[in-house]
């Protein structure tokens, strides 16, 4: 297989690099409910409280909180199942992953000079998996919609010329990659897999003169017999290095500074038998794309103890500064048993790398109150809000307007509103939370709200403790198909993790 780099000189009208799109600028731009099984279980309502791991990541503050030297990890198992309904067709697909979803550790360093301002600092170190990007959907029926439609879209506007190989297809196909097309109405993914399309004869020019930029397709008939498979692994990871201190055992301030990494792998496949006398008899489409990615934070938050009883926090969440590139490959494969088209195989073999561009997500600002029962209980609430359509790119190679222009009409400010409780009887502790996650889209039923809720029990055997939770989420999903002309799926989305978290006062 051979690898290229892309010579900046094409523009990308729509989406980024092709493979970019909406979906993943909210993918990257929001976290789930990941962390210690005490946080999952409470619905990460952790703002005020502190004195968990995975709270810092909410407000820095929170690592003061902590008595002792600590040390968490987490194992988490995810089962996901996606119900997909394209044409009144539904279809269901499940997936399930187990992997170590937090480790983390807070060293305390006390001050035990009553007279002093400053009576505890601490310093901390976490790794969260911030997003788990894992999914899979597989759908199968019939349709008026012959996947050939989406070759037709992308061939539209382009010469004819661009789409022959009179000096070999690979070579035709190398050269549309590396094509100067700044000036034209269409981009060098798209034209390649117009080209593809071409040669496997699924599409046909409207007319045979060299300036022709016009086409039809050769699938015609009334239904198709389909199948569509997407596939998905990867996450969203953040290291952060954190820093506290204690006021008077009264005000705690406290900084995170985060490196993030995104690994994201794709693999979309398209099947067709068009029936109906074609030309063409079956379709075989397929896609694989790799999105990698690293970025800087940092995160600033204060915990204040009005009482014994009472905490109020507050925190900020500086955007996230990515750098991130993709790679793309290609299979096309058709077939016939009873026309002279036969069989064509289209495997370029080639990855398509393409140059690095940049993505800020918005900031986030947090508010949080929390009320302690003595030692029997508490009960704890957090407000988030984040405003997405101040997510951007920047590239010195893509002309990203389009784009951008789309994220500001299409992304929203949204709220995020958290509440949890814990009661605790002797060396037990019962928890229980609820989470619902405004959809950041002005039109709501391309991403609907996200409604989860949230259960949990934890043993304190003294220096160390055992936390299991269990976590389960919903969200509906509207909109175009990718690689597709299928503009009107829908899909529901159901998420349950159980979590088990070993901790220990060191």
């Amino acid at each position: 297989m051979r690898l290229r780099l892309i010579l900046p000189v094409f523009t990308l009208l729509s989406s980024l690099a092709y493979a970019q799109n909406m979906q993943e600028a909210y993918q990257f731009s929001t976290s789930e409910l990941n962390g210690t099984a005490r946080y999952t279980s409470m619905s990460g309502a952790f703002g005020a409280l502190g004195g968990d791991i995975s709270a810092l990541k909410d407000n820095p503050a929170g690592s003061s909180v902590f008595l002792n030297n600590y040390f968490s990890g987490t194992l988490t198992s995810r089962f996901y199942k996606n119900e997909l309904n394209v044409s009144d067709n539904l279809s269901t697909a499940r997936k399930n992953n187990i992997d170590l979803n937090q480790i983390g550790a807070v060293f305390v360093f006390n001050n035990y000079n009553e007279k002093a301002t400053i009576n505890k600092f601490t310093i901390g170190f976490t790794y969260d998996k911030t997003t788990s990007l894992d999914n899979s959907l597989d759908w199968q029926g019939n349709t008026d919609n012959s996947y050939a439609n989406y070759f037709l879209s992308q061939a539209q506007g382009i010469p004819v010329t661009s789409l022959e190989a009179e000096q070999g297809i690979y070579q035709q196909y190398d050269q549309l990659f590396y094509a100067d097309l700044s000036q034209q109405n269409y981009t060098n993914p798209q034209a390649q897999t117009a080209f593809l399309g071409y040669q496997a004869y699924l599409i046909d020019p409207v007319t045979e003169f060299d300036d022709n930029s016009e086409y039809t397709s050769n699938i015609t008939g009334g239904e198709y017999l389909q199948e569509y498979k997407f596939l998905s692994n990867g996450f969203n990871g953040k290291f952060s290095g954190n820093a506290s201190l204690a006021i008077k055992n009264k005000l705690l301030f406290g900084l995170n500074l985060n490196a993030h990494i995104i690994n994201y792998e794709r693999n979309t496949r398209l099947y067709e038998d068009t029936g109906n006398g074609n030309a063409v008899e079956t379709i075989f489409y397929e896609e694989n794309t790799l999105t990698l990615g690293s970025g800087f934070s940092f995160d600033l938050g204060t915990i204040y103890r009005v009482s014994k009883s009472i905490r109020l926090g507050a925190s900020y969440q500086s955007p996230t500064w990515y750098t991130i590139h993709d790679e793309t490959s290609r299979y096309l494969r058709t077939s016939s048993q009873t026309s002279a088209i036969g069989n064509n195989i289209l495997n370029p073999d080639i990855i398509d790398i393409y140059p690095n561009y940049n993505y800020k997500t918005a900031g986030k600002v947090n508010g949080s109150l929390a009320y302690i029962f003595g030692k029997t209980g508490l009960i704890s609430f957090e407000y988030s809000y984040t405003d997405m359509s101040n997510n951007e790119y920047k590239s010195d190679d893509y002309n990203i307007n389009s784009l951008n222009n789309t994220i500001n009409e299409n992304f929203t400010a949204a709220s995020t509103y958290k509440i949890g409780g814990e009661y605790r009887i002797k060396k037990w502790s019962a928890r229980a939370g609820y989470r619902f996650v405004e959809s950041p889209y002005k039109d709501k039923s391309t991403v609907g709200d996200l409604t989860g809720y949230s259960l949990g029990l934890g043993y304190n055997l003294g220096n160390t403790r055992i936390d299991l939770a269990y976590y389960r989420s919903s969200q509906d999903f509207e909109g175009n198909l990718y690689l597709t002309n299928f503009n009107n799926a829908s899909n529901t989305r159901i998420t349950s993790n159980i979590a088990a978290t070993f901790s220990i006062n060191l």
